[in-house]
């Protein structure tokens, strides 16, 4: 897990997220899943996290059902498929996410229930009933409804107005947030585009020979998923690690994100594809 100082929070482009209070009172942390990221905002300064996939895999599933037990088995499952890890290994990402939001001592936020599993404090999940309603809304992104298999809560937020008109041009955004993590993470980046029917394809990779290995590979993926399609939709593909992401971007501004095994690019079902599109 690596850290970094960043600029104050304005500078963040409009990626889907979740506040979440923390064990200080003067910090606020903004969780982007799609982003293994999360952002602890005092006063408008902003230290980046870099969770790493599985931790934010685990804060995610967490993040699903707040104030619901979730099962040690299925927190290893959700953060680890297709791979076979000891309870050491969550243990300490859920030491990892204590110290970040700062319940290393009280844990009170990422809570254990002895024997069944553990569970996210919904008091510490901000909604838009918490904040007040004459708040400036041009400092912080919004929270807008994440869709992932499976979906998160929706969390309303009344920033999202600020928003729509960004929101309405689907693969601005799609571009946005994938600069935004290449750039941060993965410079320089190489970007290709492909149209396949209702589909819009923004393929991402770090320099041309990948890039090309990457639209080959994925072609009959693509081809499958254009099919399906039944209305716009704009994807992000990237390969990272032996894994296929896909981040579907729907009309309305939600994202599902889907990861597929190299090994699996031929044998993902239909099912699958469409929870990603749909």
């Amino acid at each position: 897990m690596s850290t970094f100082t960043s600029t104050p929070a304005d500078s963040r482009p409009s990626i889907a997220c979740l506040t979440l209070r923390t064990g200080r009172s003067d910090c606020i942390a903004q969780f982007y899943p799609a982003l293994y990221q999360l952002d602890l905002d005092r006063d408008g300064q902003v230290e980046r996290i870099d969770l790493g996939f599985s931790g934010s895999r685990v804060l995610e599933r967490l993040l699903q059902s707040p104030g619901d037990v979730v099962a040690r088995d299925e927190l290893l499952t959700h953060a680890w498929s297709d791979r076979v890890v000891g309870q050491g290994s969550l243990n300490q990402q859920i030491y990892t996410l204590r110290q970040v939001l700062a319940d290393e001592k009280q844990r009170q936020i990422i809570q254990t229930l002895p024997r069944r599993g553990y569970m996210f404090n919904p008091q510490y999940l901000v909604t838009a009933q918490d904040e007040p309603d004459d708040e400036v809304v041009d400092a912080t992104p919004e929270v807008i409804p994440l869709a992932m298999p499976p979906t998160l809560a929706t969390v309303p937020n009344p920033r999202r107005l600020k928003f729509v008109a960004a929101s309405l041009c689907l693969f601005g955004l799609l571009v946005l947030c994938g600069s935004f993590y290449y750039t941060q993470l993965r410079s320089p980046v190489l970007t290709a585009q492909e149209n396949l029917g209702t589909l819009q394809i923004t393929y991402v990779e770090e320099d041309a020979q990948e890039l090309q290995q990457l639209m080959r590979s994925t072609h009959p993926l693509a081809r499958q998923l254009a099919e399906l399609a039944t209305r716009p939709i704009s994807l992000l593909l990237h390969m990272t690690s032996g894994f296929y992401e896909l981040v579907c971007v729907q009309p309305e501004g939600n994202s599902n994100w889907l990861l597929i095994h190299e090994s699996q690019i031929a044998r993902i079902s239909q099912e699958q594809l469409r929870k990603c599109l749909n």
